[in-house]
């Protein structure tokens, strides 16, 4: 018999979660986290990577770090918007330069998480994207204007 927590993570199995991360060890621990929660995650270890899964795969949420290579975190989530307007995108990142998180809000990020964040926080906002798409207040109506 089922109970209420397995009825919760069999409903989450219908999401497919791409999760992008330069850095291996916070990729396989996040990848381990989301995934014993039900969620179905693809995983990518650079932007480069992330465009190529985007474009042959659909997904419902994209977790990408901000900070990798020739192709970051701005430019997944440019992508993954141009593909799939309806995507939602979490910015992880290290870096707490406001104008960077708000740069990804201008672009239509769904939420961001500062790094090292907790797992919880992380399932949580992973929750409200996917359970609540607006509950944020991070739509696509929201514009915030740099000087």
């Amino acid at each position: 018999m089922l109970n209420s927590s397995s009825l919760k993570k069999a409903e989450l199995r219908n999401y497919n979660i791409l999760l992008v991360d330069d850095d291996p060890h916070m990729l396989d621990v996040t990848h381990e986290i989301l995934a014993d929660e039900g969620y179905h995650i693809t995983t990518a270890t650079s932007g480069e990577a992330a465009i190529e899964i985007l474009q042959t795969k659909d997904f419902d949420l994209v977790i990408t770090d901000l900070n990798m290579g020739q192709i970051n975190g701005i430019s997944v989530l440019q992508k993954a918007k141009e593909l799939k307007p309806e995507i939602m995108v979490i910015i992880t990142t290290a870096c707490s330069d406001v104008a960077y998180i708000i740069k990804a809000l201008q672009l239509n990020a769904n939420d961001y998480i500062l790094k090292p964040f907790k797992l919880d926080d992380l399932l949580y906002r992973v929750s409200l994207c996917l359970e609540k798409p607006f509950s944020l207040g991070f739509h696509h109506t929201r514009h915030i204007k740099i000087a």
